[in-house]
Parts: structure tokens; sequence; C-alpha cells
């Protein structure tokens, strides 16, 4: 299969889901992440804000912030994309895309190199393979940022079980998770 071929499928399983098994999956992904040692131990989560019928994000915003983390989310800025630190999730804003994302009104997170800080970086994706690989959205928003600090975070993405496959097409450009969460089970990948 193509990577758009796979888009196409995943987006119309994940929109098939029925609602109650979304929220028990949710449930189950979010218990199963906030589980994990390097959840505990983050001092600072990136993390998308999910949208339509993504793996939720949200439940796990509002943990981090009850666990005093400091949360940073996506705004895509042309064809480059920034995280910006919230406070709360008042305040987001719809891209023309429907999706919410911080006003950037203040600054960009900007690696300093030598910054300890543990740093979590979940990904969104419509497909993932054992060994890290993921097949986005197709604009290569999320590689590309990763690109600029590589070895910065602790990668997990979040999905579904149904979206696992067995290997996704991958590129030297493509950045690999270094685990995955779904409502199934963790993945440590290869």
């Amino acid at each position: 299969m193509t990577k758009n071929e796979i888009r196409t499928l995943m987006k119309n399983k994940r929109n098939q889901l029925q609602e109650i098994l979304r929220g028990e999956y949710n449930k189950k992904i979010h218990d199963r992440l906030i589980s994990l040692g390097q959840f505990k131990n983050c001092d600072i989560l990136f993390t998308y804000v999910s949208f339509g019928s993504e793996a939720d994000t949200i439940n796990i915003i509002k943990t981090a912030f009850s666990m005093s983390k400091r949360v940073y989310v996506p705004k895509v800025e042309g064809r480059e994309m920034n995280f910006y630190e919230i406070r709360s999730l008042e305040g987001l804003i719809r891209s023309k895309y429907g999706i919410a994302e911080p006003s950037g009104d203040s600054k960009p997170y900007v690696s300093s190199g030598d910054d300890t800080a543990n740093k979590l970086m979940l990904l969104p994706g419509l497909a993932f393979d054992a060994c890290g690989n993921r097949i986005g959205y197709g604009a290569g928003y999320y590689d590309r940022y990763m690109s600029r600090y590589p070895d910065e975070w602790i990668k997990i993405g979040l999905a579904y079980g149904f979206q696992i496959m067995e290997d996704l097409p991958a590129t030297d450009r493509d950045i690999r998770a270094d685990f995955i969460v779904t409502d199934e089970k963790l993945i440590i990948c290869c």
C-alpha cells in the first residue's frame, strides 16, 4: 500500500469507530500513558491537541496540568510548526483547518541546548509500525520540527490498536517514535 492509501484506510477506520468504543479506547490510552515512568518523570509535555477522530489528548493535557507539568502545543505558521506554552485549554483558537492552537502571542519554544528538563513529545499519526515509523497527514510538520532538535525528547506515538501495521514505508527524514501507546498495549520500538 502507498502512504496515501494507508492514510485513507486509517482515516476511514478511525472515523467509523463507535463513540462508546472511542471513549473506552481513549481511557485505556490515557491510563497506560500516565502510568509510564517517561510521563511521570517528564517536566515538559509537548503534545498535539486532538482533533476529530484522533486519539484523545485533552484529558492527557488536563492530567499534565494537575501534575504541574509545563505543556506546549503546536501552531502551524506558514510551512513550519512551532510549539507554544499554554497554562490552560482556555484561549486556544481554531486554525483554518479547525484545529485548536495557541494564539502565538508569546515566544515559541526554542531549545537552549543545555536544558536538563525531561521532555516528552506526543506524536499524532494515522498509522505506526513496531519500529516507530509513522504516517502522519502528509505535510511533514512534525518531522521538520523534530529534526531541528534531534534527541530533544522522548517520542511517544498515540494510536488505537488497529492503527498499528506490519511495516510502513519510511525514509531517513522520517522521525521515529521511541514508544507507541495504544488501547491494547505499550510498544517499545525497535
